[in-house]
Parts: C-alpha cells; structure tokens; sequence
C-alpha cells in the first residue's frame, strides 16, 4: 500500500508506504490490461471549447467588443434618451391597476379631467370663496393680537392652515421646559439657528405691517408668555408669568380643549371666559400647537397642572418658500450646536424633505463609493492582479449601464425611480464581487492542473464550472426579481426588470470580459516575469506563509466543525427556522405600516423625528382628522387606462354609454337606496347628506310662481306625486341644473344629457391610515353597496363606491396596504417555486435539490424574522428587499451544490468534504466582500441605503451559516450518493455544462495508462516497468493514492 505525492516543480513522484482507504474502482476499468493498446487524450470539442481558444488567442478582440458595445449603449441611453427624473422619491409608490385605484382614476378624472366632456350646467365661481383665509385680515390691523410692549403676532398659527416652519425643542435632562431657564433656552435658539438669519426677515409673512419689526414674532411658548403678561418679549419672562399662565392654561383648558377656531369665534360672547379669549385665544394656541397633547389630556383628568418635556416653535415664513427654508438649514441649522446644555432641536418641518433628498442622496453616494474602495482591496488581495480587480469594478458598472439600456431603449420603460439607482447599485456590488471570487477561484485551480501550455483547456474548464454555478445564482435571483413584476406597485416593478437585467448582464460580462482579462493578465505574466522566476517563488512563498492560517480554516477547521457536529447544527437551525415562522406569523408578526408619510431618511434624521415621532404629539394634527367621507359614482367606468409603468400617467375618463337616469322607476330606485344609507350603522347621522334626488323631490313640491319676480315654473312646480315621468325629470333636472343646485350631477355637453352622477355621504369611521380600520371600513360599506346595486334597474347596477376626493389618500393608502400584504407573500412563494424549478433543471438531482429549498427557506425566514425584530414594517422598500431575500440566499447554497454534485468521491462524506474545501474560500470572501458593502453605507441618511446595508449584512451571514453548516450538514447525513435521486437532462446545456459525471479517456506521457475522469477527479491505472498499481488523484494535485499489484 502507497501514497504516492505528486511534486509540481519536478514532475515526479515518489511513493511512501502507507495505510490508505482506495475509493472503490468502477467496474469498467477493473481489468484494464486487457486493451494494451494506447489511447490518445480526447482533446474537448463543441461551441464551449471553440469559445474558449478563441478567448486564449483573441482575448484582445473581446475587450474591445465589449468596451465598444458599452460605449454605443451608453451613447444611445445618456444622449437620445432624456435622463431619468428623480426630483420626487417617493413617485411610483402607489397601486395601478387595482379596483382601488380604478375608481379613483374614474373619480378623479370625472371631477378634475372631464372640462372638455361633461359640465354642471352652468359653472359658478366664487371669487372671493377662494381667496385663503388670512388674505383680508392682513389688510387690516387687530389690536388683540399685539400688545403695547410689542409682542406682534401674524394672526393665529390656525390662519395660516400650519403651513409654516415648525421646530420642536426638548429638555435636555428630560426636565420641565416650562421654566425660564428652559423658556429663554427655546427662544435663543430660534434666534440663533432661524430669525438672525438673513433670509429670514426679508421673506417672513405680514412683512412691514408692524412698527416696532419688520417681522412678526414667533409662536412660541415663551413669546405667548410674555404676551399674557404684559412683558416685552421672551426674554423678560420669569418664573412667576410661568406659574400665571399655567394657572390660566388649567382654568381654560375645559373651555379650549380640541375646539377648533371656528368652533371658538362662534363662541366668543357666549359661555368662553373673557381670560380664556384675550388676544385672540393666545390660551387655544397654546395647548393645541405649543404644547403637547398629554399636558391638556392631565389637566382635564385631574384638574391641574403637569410638567412638559417638549414644546414647537412655529416661524411666520411660508413653507412654499422651499429655496428659503433650505438654505436656512443648510447655513444655520446643520452647520451650528443644536443643544446649548439646556433644551436641543429635536425635529423641524420646513416642508423640504423632497427637495433636499437629492443632495443629501449625491452626498450619501460617498458611502457607496468607500465600500466599492473596499471590496476593490479585497478583490485586489484575493485575485493579486490589479488588472483584474479593473476588470471585476468594471463589470459591475457596465452591468448598470447595460441594464439601463435594456430598461429605457429596449423595453421602452418610462419611469427610472430612484429606487432602481440606489437598490440595484448595492445588489450589483454584492453579486459581482460573488461571480469574481468564484471564477478567479475555478481559473486558479484549472490553471495549476492544465499548466500554461494548455491555456485553452485550462480556460475551458474555467468557465465550463463557472458557467455552471453562475448561471444557476443568477438566474435564481433573476427570477427571484422578475417574479415581483406581478406587484401592482409601480417602484417595485421598474425596480425587479432592471436589477434582473442588470444581474444576466453581469453573468454576461463575467463570461466575457473578465476572462479577457485574465488571459491578458497571464500573458503579461508569462512575458515580463520569466526572468524573475526566483522573486516571484519568494513572493508567493511569503504569501503563502501569510495566507496558511485561513487556508487551516477554510480546509481543516470549517470542515471539522461540519463533519463532527453535524447533528448539533442541523437540530440548531431547524429550531432557527421553527422559531422565525412565530416571529412573523404570530408574535410579533410582520406589521404593515400605520403612516403614509414616507420615510427618506433615516430615524434619527430631524425631518422624520417630526413626521414620526413628533407631529402626533399635538393636539392640532388630531384635529386636522376627521370621519371618512364616502361616495357613489353612476355613469363612469372605474378604470385605470393609463401606462402602469408610468406613475405620470393617469388616463382618461372613460364614460358608461349605456348609462340612463331618467324613468320613475330608476327614480324610485334611487330615492329608497339615499334612505336606507341613512339607516346603515356605518353612516354618521349628525351630519348632512348629499343625495341630488332627495333636494329634486323638494324643489319639486314648491309652488309654480317666484314671488319676487314672478317667473313661472311650470312643470317643475307643485308635483307632488312621486316618481315623475321621464320627459318631465329631464326637463327639470336640466332647468335646477343650470340654477347651480346640483353640483354633482354632470351633463353631456354635447347632448345636454345627464351623464354621470354622485351622492356623498359621511361616515362613522375616522380619517386613518390604520389598516384594520379601513379594512373594515372597505368591506363594510362597499360590500353593503354592492349588494344593494343588484336590486338597481337597468344602468345603475354599474354604479360604484368609493371616497371623497379629501379623503382619497387614506384609501389609497390602505390599497397599497393590501397590495404588499398579498403581493409580497405571492412573490415569495413563486420567487422559491422558481429556484426549485431551476436548481432541479441545473444540478439534476431530486434529494440535492430538496435539501437546498429546505435550506433557502430556513435562510429567507430567518432573515425575514430578524428584520421583524429589528422593526421594520412592510412597506414598499421593505417589500422589494424582504423579496429580494429569496434571491440573494440562494447563492452559497447553489455553490455548495453544484460542488456537491461534481465531487469525485461517490460517498456523502468525501462529496461533502470536497465541496467544504473547494469553493468555503471563495464564498467566504465573496460574503465578507458583500458585508463590508452593506456596513458602509450604514452611516448614510438616506434611508433606503441604510435599510439596503443592513439587509445585505444580515442576508450574507445568514446564508453563509445556512449554507456552509446546515446545508453541508444535510449533505453529510442524508446526502445522495453516487448516482442516487439524478435525474435526466432535461435542457440542452447540460452537456455544454456537465453537471452530469461523464468519464474521459486518456494517457499519461510516460507510462501505459488507462485513464478515467469526472470535473475535478481522476481514476488512473498505470503498467510501469515494476508492479501496475491503481492511483486515485484529485485534481488539486495534492495527494495521489495507489495500491500494487503484489
């Protein structure tokens, strides 16, 4: 029994006694001495090998071909095509096609589109009903809102409909801020970081209409203070006006509390204490806009005052004027100390969320560009060429460029959103940096076993294996991102068609450019370093003493830990994935979210402090909500006839032709339904609804003669029997028309034929963005309606329900709600369909393939249950990366089981050891690579680039552990071996790509041989001059075992 190890310098072979296990010989070489005849080296054929001569000799052919073909696509996408506009991130974020949101593409286009369709008979305007409501009061001068110290206010926060610049300040110690040194602390540093700057007071509002400033004061707790106590500003207040007003605050509060300005001046003689009015309700301003909620929530429960940790401080300066308001925050606020040890800034609404997010996202692209600087190290380190560490960036870019190319002139597609430069920029990063380590990693060993004479051999077998896993991952994330195209969201959609071209492009580019580029790298090798033969064997002699730790791992350690606790692992992550199935579906579960204010930036971020945190605090923005309108739409089709691909595009109105209303019993019909509305538990009886048939009956029954001009209105007059016949409906509806009494009927204004009709009516349910309401809501009422339309005659069963048009954008809202919920989990469930189809079709074997969907869905479950505990909700961002996660955690299992597969052992175990030492190196770097990618953009603001980092790093941990322990701990327990659970080819490039075991024959240069052969594995039988011995060698060349014929 021998050893026998095979020296790379010399050739030769020496043999060692030792006892060693022979892997068992196929029966077809058990007698290979009865053929002495020698037999030739099939050299490789077909279109893979001819590819790969042509690469070895024309590689400079290739690059320039591709270079070309970039440099015409970017011509054609970057200059005949107009650049992508991302002036508002959040367009595309909305449902098309739904039933949702075709009838409020009918409403809206009935009500804002239909000018050159349909008319009211006649049209009225109201010029001074439009005029907003502070536009006579700045005419004019109101005592009550200043004061002879000169404390001047701009009316009331109220006027101007809160749309001014708000700050929100708190206690640094988490203390009372209703104390002057807390009081004065609020007012420096309104002063210091808004009014002392120059913009400020040439464009605050009522600018000029007081002596004593050019601008008004702020609304501010302690300008109010000072205005109650006859002080001339903030800074005279001490603590004794603090304890007056809050005396005042506790003894208004019953009087003040959620009443709304209208509701107050209505009351303004009446029952109101004259303290509780004084200077315009400075007490109602207070405890609605300054103050937060809880402060007058206590005092109404116990009749006394509390403390306040936070107060908002809103500035006389428009929040129209965006330009303004930026520069004041890029100047002062984010350049100066927002604490001075006392209060800090905690939130600001200065209504430019959407015009800063483009700086702030060119700015957060540094981030990106550190981490790309990272990873081109580790590519750099990994692969020693800098050549070739060129090459793998430029991949990656050209894959970007070419994918645009495809989205925008190919595919005709008319909406880039941001999300697709953002999202698919990192994914690209992490994927390729994945393809590079893989193919320098497959180039590295098929190079040492070809040699350089053999370069088309060795460049062949390069890309025969890299093609195989390549194709395999990305074609699975490909699918896995082609299959959100069924979302009925516009961003996710854009966002799956161009990552997934943007990903085969990059296979492409891996197959072409980049071994390109390793020729070229070899060549220049061979021909300048000939020479320094001796320098480069000290060079890779210390590198390779650098490098033995993480060789230890990746060959000895990992896979000792696989081997010998397997059973620890797989018990392990079963219960991992046991336990992710509670966290998302029961407990905390998946939440969907509860606010449709989107989100750009990250929590932290002052903008979303406001809108998340903040704004609900107060009393005025629960004022601003109320109950839910809703609508019935007669005579217009609910359709959404405008391109889903393009949020621009709203469509037209599209009119129900076969829509009548004139016959008593449509009448009748109609009158008996606005009754029974009113008799429904979800309709608000307190208030008023507006159903036209209702109003028609009454100006019906009045008599025929006006008395003040004596006109005669015969027939429609002194009708008092109910229905009334078709001619004289059409006639009086036409004739109340034109009177403007039934502004939600609309005539044909061709025919002056009634056309299309809307009762309104309000509700019992509130204005809100809560899923569960509106869900109840929907189906409540518009289930109700639909029963109700199939008793309707003729044309009025196509009638539909829907919202106001005020209130549209919470049902909207609860429409994209429902979109996710179903979307997400249907393009879940196809995404892991799809990578079991095509795992199945690329590895050919049942059990393999099983194995690694049990894998894949403990990884995308694991992964989705941490980003539940890590808070996140199920929004349209959220959406697109959690069904990302399918594609993404199916890459390092692929790779261990395509090795798996072409193993040359025939037992799991040595299968499963080959593949742990052959591809563990190259997946771990790619996975730190794409670690390292996603920590980076960590500190960025934007928050899609920070959600995107943190979703890369846990998805490449999770995937590497799924994949390196519990994966190959499956494959060393239940494993197939040998030809168990294959499957036949069934597509054409297998052959191409020979994942099926095939054996070769061949001859050794120095002995009689009889070879045979898979990918990576070597049977030899040699008749030398001693005794013929078998040799079983892997192709790494490290040990070649062989037993004597004795």
């Amino acid at each position: 029994m021998y050893v026998i190890y095979y020296q790379e310098i010399s050739h030769t072979m020496f043999k060692v006694p030792i006892n060693v296990d022979i892997p068992e010989v196929p029966p077809t070489i058990q007698n290979p001495y009865k053929d002495k005849q020698r037999i030739q080296e099939n050299q490789p054929s077909g279109i893979c090998y001819l590819y790969a001569r042509v690469l070895s000799r024309y590689w400079h052919v290739i690059c320039f071909l591709v270079f070309l073909v970039v440099n015409v696509v970017s011509a054609i996408s970057f200059i005949l095509y107009e650049l992508p506009d991302i002036s508002d991130p959040s367009k595309g974020f909305e449902t098309r096609g739904t039933t949702v949101t075709s009838r409020y593409r009918g409403l809206s286009n009935l009500m804002l589109h239909s000018d050159d369709l349909l008319t009211n008979i006649p049209q009225t305007t109201n010029n001074d009903s439009t005029l907003p409501p502070w536009h006579e009061r700045t005419k004019r001068s109101d005592s009550s809102e200043r004061n002879s110290a000169g404390i001047q206010f701009c009316h009331t926060v109220w006027d101007w409909n809160d749309f001014v610049a708000t700050m929100v300040f708190e206690t640094e110690t988490g203390g009372n801020i209703l104390t002057s040194e807390a009081v004065k602390s609020v007012c420096a540093a309104s002063d210091r970081l808004v009014t002392t700057h120059p913009l400020y007071s040439d464009n605050c509002v009522c600018l000029g209409n007081y002596i004593y400033r050019a601008c008004p004061n702020t609304w501010s707790i302690g300008e109010h203070i000072a205005l109650l106590n006859n002080k001339t500003s903030c800074t005279d207040v001490v603590d004794e006006d603090i304890a007056n007003t809050v005396d005042l605050l506790v003894q208004c509060a019953p009087f003040v509390y959620n009443r709304t300005r209208p509701e107050l001046l209505s009351q303004r003689t009446g029952s109101i204490p004259t303290d509780c009015s004084q200077h315009n309700f400075a007490v109602h301003t207070i405890l609605s806009y300054l103050l937060p909620l809880e402060f007058s929530e206590y005092i109404l429960e116990h009749n006394t005052s509390t403390s306040s940790t936070i107060t908002a401080v809103f500035f006389p300066i428009l929040g129209n004027n965006t330009d303004i308001l930026e520069t004041i925050y890029l100047q002062s606020i984010s350049q100066q100390s927002i604490s001075d040890g006392v209060t800090s800034l905690k939130a600001v609404e200065f209504f430019i969320k959407i015009h800063l997010f483009n700086e702030i996202l060119l700015v957060d692209s540094l981030y990106l560009g550190i981490g790309m600087t990272v990873i081109f190290i580790l590519i750099w380190m990994y692969t020693g060429s800098f050549l070739v560490t060129i090459a793998a960036i430029l991949n990656m870019v050209f894959s970007l460029i070419l994918g645009y190319f495809f989205f925008t002139v190919v595919f005709v597609r008319p909406f880039f959103p941001v999300g697709n430069i953002i999202l698919a920029s990192i994914l690209i990063v992490g994927v390729g940096a994945d393809d590079t380590f893989v193919f320098i990693d497959l180039w590295t060993k098929c190079k040492l076993e070809f040699g350089a004479d053999d370069l088309p051999r060795a460049i062949h077998e390069t890309l025969r294996h890299a093609a195989a896993t390549m194709l395999v991952t990305s074609v699975t994330t490909t699918s896995a991102l082609f299959a959100t195209v069924i979302s009925e969201i516009t961003a996710i959609k854009c966002f799956a068609i161009y990552s997934g071209i943007s990903i085969m492009m990059n296979f492409v580019l891996t197959l072409t450019l980049l071994p390109a580029v390793v020729v070229m790298q070899h060549k220049i090798t061979l021909c300048c370093c000939s020479k320094s033969t001796s320098d480069s064997e000290r060079r890779n002699s210390l590198c390779s003493t650098l490098l033995r730790p993480f060789k230890v791992l990746y060959e000895d350690s990992i896979p000792w830990l696989v081997l010998k606790l397997r059973f620890m692992w797989i018990i392990l992550f079963v219960s991992l994935m046991a336990g992710s199935a509670i966290v998302i579906f029961y407990r905390p579960g998946l939440q969907l979210p509860t606010q449709s204010d989107f989100q750009f930036f990250t929590s932290s971020h002052f903008f979303e402090q406001f809108d998340f945190v903040y704004k609900k605090r107060f009393l005025y923005t629960q004022q601003q909500d109320s109950n839910l309108v809703g609508c019935l739409v007669w005579g217009v089709q609910a359709v959404d006839n405008g391109d889903p691909w393009n949020p621009d595009d709203v469509g037209s109105l599209v009119l129900d032709e076969t829509f009548t209303f004139s016959s008593p019993e449509e009448q009748s019909w109609l009158l008996h339904l606005c009754s029974e509305i009113r008799n429904q538990s979800f309709f608000e009886s307190e208030m008023q609804m507006t159903c036209f048939i209702d109003d028609f009956v009454d100006l019906m029954q009045l008599g025929c003669v006006n008395a003040l001009t004596g006109e005669d209105a015969n027939p429609c007059c002194n009708q008092t029997t109910f229905p009334y016949d078709t001619s004289v409906f059409e006639t009086c509806i036409r004739l109340f028309s034109v009177k403007g009494y039934f502004p939600n009927l609309y005539f044909n204004k061709e025919f002056s034929k009634l056309q299309a009709i809307q009762v309104i009516f309000p509700t019992v349910f509130p204005s809100s963005f809560n899923y569960a309401t509106n869900d109840e809501l929907w189906r409540t009422i518009n289930d109700w309606v639909e029963g109700s339309l199939h008793s309707a005659p003729g044309s009025l069963k196509g009638g539909w329900f829907i919202s106001s048009l005020p209130h549209i954008p919470v049902v909207l809202f609860y429409d994209l709600q429902q979109s996710l919920v179903s979307g997400t989990g249907l393009s879940m469930l196809l995404t892991l369909t799809l990578a079991s189809i095509i795992l199945l079709l690329t590895i050919q074997n049942g059990l393999l393939t099983i194995m690694a969907m049990v894998t894949i869905t403990g990884a995308v479950s694991v992964t989705v249950a941490s980003l539940v505990l890590l808070g996140w909700e199920l929004n349209v961002l959220e959406a697109t990366i959690i069904t990302l996660a399918v594609g993404l955690s199916v890459d390092f299992t692929i790779h261990y089981g395509v090795a798996y597969k072409v193993a040359p052992g025939m037992d799991r175990k040595s299968r499963t050891r080959y593949s742990l030492k052959s591809m563990t190196a190259a997946i771990t770097m790619a996975a730190l690579s794409t670690f390292i990618a996603g920590a980076l953009v960590l500190p960025a603001t934007v928050l899609s680039y920070y959600q995107f980092g943190v979703f890369l790093m846990l998805v490449v941990s999770i995937s590497w552990c799924h994949g390196t322990l519990f994966f190959q701990s499956l494959c060393m327990c239940v494993g197939p071996e040998d030809i168990c659970c294959d499957v036949p080819c069934l597509i054409p490039c297998c052959e191409c790509l020979r994942l099926v075991n095939k054996p070769t024959k061949g001859i050794a240069p120095d002995h009689d041989e009889l070879c045979y052969s898979n990918n990576m594995y070597e049977i030899k039988v040699y008749e030398t001059n001693e005794n013929p011995f078998i040799s079983t060698k892997h192709k790494d060349n490290e040990v070649l075992y062989s037993t004597s014929d004795e």
